[in-house]
């Protein structure tokens, strides 16, 4: 008969089939577990026979039945929250079905096995959704007093629901973004992880099986063979543990089966999109052991357009696969091994668009005039009073310009301490003539990106069923993570001819205050030239050398390679490895007590680099120390590799070598130790390129209980406590970009601990109302912990002639986090179970919500209190069988605290506030801008002094360390004087030809607000980043037959999400994100035999949205990276099941 093969009969004790005896009691003894199993032990303690469908049940867990019961009520028991009824049939056979496959007349005629799959409902009912969380009981959604959407693999797949950034159409106040380097943001209500550092923890649990895991790739990783996608709301701590304070993703993987099971699918799409998905569940030994082995593979071409290399770029190479073995060595005893393989290998971007407004600096400071930049005025030019990029609206025509290129620090600066660039004239700005393509999904860049990604994670559970009604279950994971991604650190092109010198360059000296005829780089560069020479093309370069004293030279960085122009690209390499280990002890008594208690234990540890390579900086290292002419290109490692680097950063002066440039004492010559590898093999030693160690150890140490309290049949108690032992351990290595010297060395160990507890209460009432078929009504207080951190470490700042002093001002570490949640809610199906209508309002007091901001070439990480409120709807409505409504609505309403305050990097000056001040950009080695009184900088520029003038006085750049490191007046370049009018050095003007700045009263830098960081903003009242006011998402279903055979279904959902905020200073118009909706269509044809052909367009009108931004450093421009939605998509997918 059609449709046997799919169903079989569980018999106790006889073959016949006997009448259901609904007064027949006796004592049932059943645990908590597989609902398959649950049956069988049904069957046998009452001797009823039973109809199941094995597929049907599959992967269902039950909460077991223990005590003297009837067997209808022992049944209706077992089944209670899985979504499955019994119905009894004529001559007595009991069938176990879902609740929307009941018959209209179950007792009036005989159903065959087939036509019962197939029988339609009188009126439509909402399938019951069960969540398969073995913490959450495997109960109905509806019966669980918590804010949960659970989704199966047939929804992810109907909806097009490929990965995690897709669950925002699913889930309300549920947003996604991605984030700067390899992070990602998801945020639930409001909250999530913005903070950047490897000591972070997430605030959404991303869980595997129940089991969280710190490194994943829920981003880049694509949904295959789940049986469902879990999203709680709300902190979850006490089950769930640490970095669940916004809620928990949990993805269940699909379990393997008794039944013989095989699918196989193929999909191809625009930009080349081919996938492929396959699974296999082979019964090994029946009813004891079965393997299940699934995979994907995903290829397609980029979304973004590279025009410099003229290919597309974002594109995927993936692929993953999964084995699960399940074994059951008795019936007391099932045992999941699981593997999960994740390789990736393409093109995909960590970032998108670039954008900048230029910041062409001020023409006047103070009724100063600013003269132009170049010599004989050497860093008194505009550029100097330009922090690069002006904050603008993402969304204007002039956001696509690009960065004030002469004011790179890493640029025209070095100029003038000897690196052959050209901007030295003043007249060649690297990025001049750039015109950025107002597509968003078009960059101009010298390299595409790679990027290199495996993860392996291996999961071992265990079920013991001590007796019928205590189990003990056992979690073992480990999980191992590696990373390796590059790509251009800028997303427009520089110009050509960016190195060498153009001729009859001169400066004045002091001989010569004109200037005239002194070829600037005689003493540094042109090694055939004296010291005053004048200037000559033809004289030959050193040897390895491309550029001579003419311009358009070409030079080979060992990481970058040979290039004219400027070029930056940066890597982020990281390896990581965790293991967990958790136990519960779970009750399933017949009483109303029952509880679930356990401990837990986690190791992780990880080293994340990331690195920033500059081809000038490169040339300023070799430039600045040529001991013996150890750094002749090209270099050889251990010949030619300069690692002659003595400790303190000096090597040896070469006596025959009269142009040698002197850093240190007579007879020593300034080394910085140039790596000669390539990015692919890196020692990780090297002072031309920026790196960040970031070496970390996490221990983290559980106990937690929950208990159970029916006080009545409708009213429910539930109090949970969890103690947390957090241990953290980070080395602090500070960045040594172009410090003298020779690799990194640990300038502390940051250890911290924190012990707290955390826990939740929560009462829930079913009572019976005329006016619904089912209510839950709960009421529920949470508090919640993330664990704060070390801030990454800082630079060692290089103060042009020292060999570096440490930053003082930053904290090494950050705050944890604290919330108390309230939350009152209500689940209720109605209409005889043709909708369900849920909601729920909750309020949240966050306490040291963490957040980033990048300082010194690292992430700070401030701490804000905040408050959140608002409120959830979710509605499911079929008036018709075949046809359905969804609808999800998030309102949130975020609010910093009053009294909290940062210093915005955009506006460290707060201009409209503080139109006293001004920014000012410093000398290439420190890392962020400063500011100054408008007089000071005026002062200065009346004064005009050179960079390093021997009387102390400041040039623009020399101003913020002379102020804010040495404490001195940056004008006199000396102490403030409290007693009397400043003190000038006694060769002030007439040896250099300097001006009298007049009346000029002296600045105290102590008087400068956060040592002239910036002045603080107060945020109190702004909301918080990534957190839309409204979300809502609607979908329709239409199911039809078409034949005996096959069936249609069309789909369509629709998305919005309002404004939001890139940034807590919520700077209108820089932060403000717009709103955006996506609509996404669907048609699937579904057949008996298996068969299913899905043609589908994601992005109907092809809308490409911003979701959130990234504020690059000062030393960079402050540049903003921008993150995008996918573009419109469409194909075709045909699945095959047997």
């Amino acid at each position: 008969m059609p449709g046997l093969k799919n169903w079989k009969s569980i018999l106790a004790g006889t073959t016949c089939i006997a009448m259901w005896s609904a007064a027949h009691a006796g004592e049932f003894s059943i645990a908590v577990g597989d609902l398959k199993d649950a049956l069988n032990a049904y069957s046998v303690q009452s001797g009823q026979p039973l109809l199941v469908s094995t597929d049907a049940v599959k992967g269902i867990r039950s909460t077991g039945v223990r005590g003297d019961l009837s067997n209808d009520a022992a049944l209706t028991k077992l089944l209670a929250g899985t979504g499955f009824v019994a119905e009894r049939r004529a001559g007595g056979t009991i069938a176990v079905v879902r609740g929307r496959e009941q018959s209209s007349d179950a007792s009036g005629f005989q159903v065959q096995p087939m036509q019962l799959a197939q029988a339609a409902p009188a009126r439509a009912i909402v399938e019951t959704v069960t969540v398969t969380s073995s913490k959450l009981g495997g109960a109905d959604v509806q019966s669980i007093p918590i804010a949960i959407t659970a989704l199966s693999q047939e929804q992810l797949t109907a909806t097009q629901t490929a990965g995690g950034p897709d669950l925002v159409k699913q889930v309300p106040n549920l947003t996604f973004t991605k984030t700067n380097f390899s992070g990602y943001s998801i945020q639930i209500r409001g909250i999530g992880t913005q903070a950047i550092s490897v000591t972070t923890d997430p605030a959404v649990a991303v869980a595997l099986n129940d089991i969280p895991f710190i490194r994943n790739h829920f981003f880049e990783q694509e949904f295959f063979d789940l049986s469902q996608a879990e999203v709680l709301r709300g902190p979850q701590g006490t089950l769930y543990g640490r970095n669940a304070t916004a809620g928990v993703v949990n993805l269940i993987t699909a379990k393997p089966t008794d039944q013989f099971e095989a699918m196989a699918s193929g999909d191809i799409g625009n930009y080349k999109n081919r996938r492929f998905e396959g699974m296999i569940n082979l019964p090994l030994v029946d009813d004891r052991l079965d393997l299940r082995i699934a995979g994907e593979w995903t290829k397609r071409d980029g979304y973004t357009t590279n025009l410099l290399t003229g290919n597309p770029v974002d594109g995927r190479n993936l692929w993953s696969s999964r084995v699960t073995l399940a074994w059951k060595p008795s019936q007391n005893v099932q045992t999941t091994l699981i593997w999960e393989h994740y390789n990736e290998n393409d093109d995909r971007m960590r970032t998108a668009k670039q954008l900048c407004k230029t910041d062409p600096g001020p023409s006047e400071i103070g009724g100063v005039p600013v003269p132009p930049a170049g010599p004989p005025l050497a860093y008194s030019g505009p550029p100097y009073l330009s922090q690069g990029c002006l904050p603008s609206s993402l969304y204007s025509p002039e956001t696509f310009q690009v960065p004030n290129g002469i004011m790179l620090p890493y640029y025209e600066p070095l100029g003038f301490e000897g690196v052959p660039v050209r901007a030295v004239t003043g007249g060649f700005d690297p990025y001049a003539s750039t015109t950025q393509s107002h597509d968003l999904r078009v960059i101009e860049t010298q390299i595409d990106p790679v990027y290199k990604a495996k993860n392996d994670t291996l999961e071992l559970s265990v079920d013991y069923n001590v007796t019928p009604s205590l189990t003990v279950t056992s979690q073992t994971a480990y999980n191992q993570d590696f990373l390796w991604s590059t790509e251009d650190y800028n997303r427009f092109n520089t110009r050509p001819g960016a190195f060498g010198v153009d001729q009859n360059v001169t400066q004045a000296t002091t001989a010569d205050p004109s200037g005239a005829g002194i070829c600037l780089y005689g003493s540094f560069q042109c090694q055939g030239l004296e010291v005053g020479a004048p200037c000559d093309a033809t004289i030959p370069p050193p040897p390895g050398w491309s550029p001579s004293c003419a311009a358009n030279g070409v030079f080979c960085d060992p990481q970058l390679g040979c290039s004219t122009r400027l070029v930056a690209q940066d890597l982020n390499d990281e390896k990581s490895w965790q293991l967990s280990q958790e136990f519960r002890l779970a009750s399933n008594f017949s009483g109303p007590f029952n509880f679930s208690v356990g401990g837990n234990y986690l190791h992780y540890e990880t080293e994340e680099n990331y690195y920033v390579f500059i081809n000038s900086l490169t040339l300023a290292s070799y430039t600045w120390a040529r001991p013996t002419g150890a750094q002749s290109l090209p270099w050889i490692p251990g010949v030619s590799d300069n690692s002659n680097c003595i400790a303190g950063g000096f090597s040896v002066l070469d006596p025959a070598n009269a142009n040698n440039f002197k850093l240190g004492t007579e007879g020593e010559v300034a080394c910085q130790y140039i790596d000669p590898n390539p990015l692919t093999s890196l020692n990780n030693q090297g002072h031309n390129y920026f790196l960040s160690q970031n070496p970390y150890t996490l221990n983290s140490y559980a106990a937690f209980g929950e208990t159970y309290y029916n006080v009545t049949p409708d009213l429910k108690l539930t109090g949970g406590l969890r103690w947390t032992d957090d241990r953290k351990h980070f080395v602090d290595i500070p960045s040594e970009l172009l410090v003298p010297g020779y690799g990194y060395p640990v300038t502390g160990i940051v250890n911290q601990q924190w012990q707290e507890f955390t826990g939740r209460f929560a009462a829930n009432w079913t009572p019976k109302l005329d006016f619904t078929d089912q209510t839950l009504i709960y009421a529920s207080f949470a508090h919640g912990y993330k664990a704060g951190g070390a801030n990454p470490p800082g630079a060692t700042l290089l103060v042009f002639g020292d060999t570096g002093i440490a930053n003082p001002i930053h904290p090494v570490s950050f705050k944890p986090e604290f919330i108390n949640a309230y939350e009152l809610g209500t689940k209720n199906t109605l209409l005889d179970g043709a909708l369900t209508l849920n909601g729920n309002f909750f309020f949240y007091d966050y306490t040291g919500y963490q957040i980033s901001r990048i300082v010194d070439r690292t992430a700070i990480n401030d701490n804000f209190d905040a408050t959140v409120k608002g409120a959830e709807v979710e509605a499911t409505y079929e008036p018709l069988p075949g046809l359905r409504f969804r609808f999800a609505g998030g309102y949130e309403h975020t609010r910093v605290d009053d009294g909290q305050s940062s210093i915005d990097l955009i506006d460290r000056a707060d201009v409209a506030n503080h139109p006293d001040w001004v920014v000012v950009k410093p000398w290439v080695s420190q890392a962020s801008n400063c500011i100054l009184p408008v007089y000071v900088v005026a002062a200065i520029l009346e004064a005009r002094p050179p960079f390093g003038a021997s009387n102390g006085t400041s040039s623009i750049p020399g101003a913020c360390s002379n102020a804010y490191q040495y404490g001195l007046d940056p004008v006199t370049g000396k102490p403030f004087k409290t007693d009397g009018p400043p003190v000038f050095p006694t060769d002030y003007a007439p040896s250099l030809g300097l001006q009298d700045p007049g009346n000029y009263p002296g600045f105290n830098p102590g008087t400068a607000p956060n040592n002239g960081e910036g002045f603080a903003k107060n945020l109190g009242g702004n909301e918080l980043p990534n957190a839309p006011p409204f979300t809502v998402s609607a979908s329709a279903d239409y199911t039809i037959p078409i034949t005996s055979d096959w069936a249609s279904t069309f789909h369509v959902d629709y998305y919005w999400q309002d404004y939001s905020w890139a940034r807590v200073f919520n700077d209108n118009p820089y932060d403000r994100l717009r709103g955006y909706t996506n609509v996404n269509l669907a048609l699937i044809l579904t057949s008996q035999a298996g068969w299913q052909v899905m043609g589908y367009v994601k992005n109907v009108f092809d809308v490409t949205d911003i979701t959130g931004t990234f504020l690059n450093s000062d030393d960079t421009g402050l540049t903003t990276n921008v993150f995008l939605t996918d573009p419109r998509l469409f194909g075709v997918r045909v699945t095959k099941n047997w």
